[in-house]
């Protein structure tokens, strides 16, 4: 991976918030669960869904990993 490709990952990555990821989730889900959200429509926001979940879970197993090197013997 060129050095570019690394810090634009990193970039994208700092400007990645959990919190608001699970904010967007949760109205993703509930345009998801509504009568009135169109095929094409939830089609669109399942695809986002699961980008934004996938995103979440990168970033979690990156913390679980920094925890395991800050607290090697506590597991």
């Amino acid at each position: 991976m060129s050095d570019t490709k690394k810090e634009k990952d990193n970039a994208q990555q700092s400007d990645f918030s959990v919190e608001e990821s699970f904010a967007r989730l949760e109205e993703i889900i509930q345009s998801l669960e509504s009568k009135e959200t169109g095929l094409q429509e939830a089609l669109k926001l399942y695809t986002e869904g699961v980008g934004l979940l996938s995103e979440c879970q990168k970033t979690l197993e990156g913390v679980e990993q920094q925890l395991r090197i800050l607290s090697p013997n506590e597991q």
